[in-house]
């Protein structure tokens, strides 16, 4: 397959403590082509946001991380999450899951989990120098012992197994097709993609913050990435980990 702007390299790993550490090393110590793949049959110390962790079934499930040179101005640097849960969000619909991106990195179906994002960004003055995005999509595991707000996709297909390598292949083409849009500054388009499917945008929702509970609508993003959230007539923006969702 040709890509327009991602050169795929893939490097293989049985066990790995996170693939977005491994590849944070490696451009720390060489000089890895973008669109490059760190996969890990059994990723233990996976990261989600704000030092959350994830944990996954080794050998059931797809965790790797890809990285990226973008020289993207910084104030355009949420649209490397919106690049990669599109990217997620479409590869499941290509096998009839239909999914929706939660602000600011999950990919749920109805209200469960299936898939989780990272983006770590290395900033150089105006610029985002280089980017690594992690990926952890539950695929073949399908206990997730006390975790009721946890799926899989073989769950959802009624337990069919879905193949790995396919599912990757399939993602990493959408991945580069939704970052040459990005390259290209189509923003507008990609917001408008990313809003479609944006968990529960334009509904009336319960909401927690430091303040207590509210209700609210969520409007979109701001120009920083922020959540917008619109309570009676007001606008209020929140970064990750300052609003909570209710349900």
């Amino acid at each position: 397959m040709v890509y327009k702007r991602l050169e795929r390299i893939l490097i293989q790993l049985d066990s790995v403590d996170s693939t977005n550490s491994y590849a944070s090393q490696m451009l720390r110590s060489t000089k890895p082509k973008s669109g490059t793949i760190i996969r890990a049959l059994d990723q233990h110390s996976g990261r989600g946001q704000r030092s959350t962790t994830w944990t996954s079934e080794p050998g059931k499930n797809l965790t790797f991380s890809v990285i990226l040179l973008p020289e993207l101005k910084t104030r355009h640097a949420f649209y490397l999450n919106i690049v990669a849960g599109l990217a997620v969000r479409k590869t499941l619909e290509d096998i009839g899951i239909q999914s929706s991106i939660k602000w600011p990195n999950d990919i749920l179906i109805g209200r469960k989990k299936v898939a989780g994002i990272l983006v770590e960004n290395q900033i150089s003055g105006e610029n985002v120098r280089s980017s690594v995005i992690g990926f952890g999509i539950n695929v073949n595991q399908e206990d997730f012992e006390a975790l009721s707000t946890a799926t899989s996709l073989k769950n959802e297909l009624l337990g069919k197994d879905v193949d790995l390598n396919d599912l990757l292949n399939q993602l990493y083409g959408y991945l580069d097709f939704y970052y040459n849009l990005l390259l290209e500054s189509n923003f507008e388009l990609l917001k408008k993609h990313y809003y479609k499917h944006l968990y529960l945008k334009d509904e009336l929702a319960p909401f927690r913050d430091a303040d207590g509970e509210f209700e609210g609508r969520i409007t979109g993003i701001d120009e920083n990435g922020l959540l917008q959230i619109k309570v009676g007539d007001k606008i209020r923006r929140y970064d990750i980990k300052e609003v909570h969702y209710s349900y």
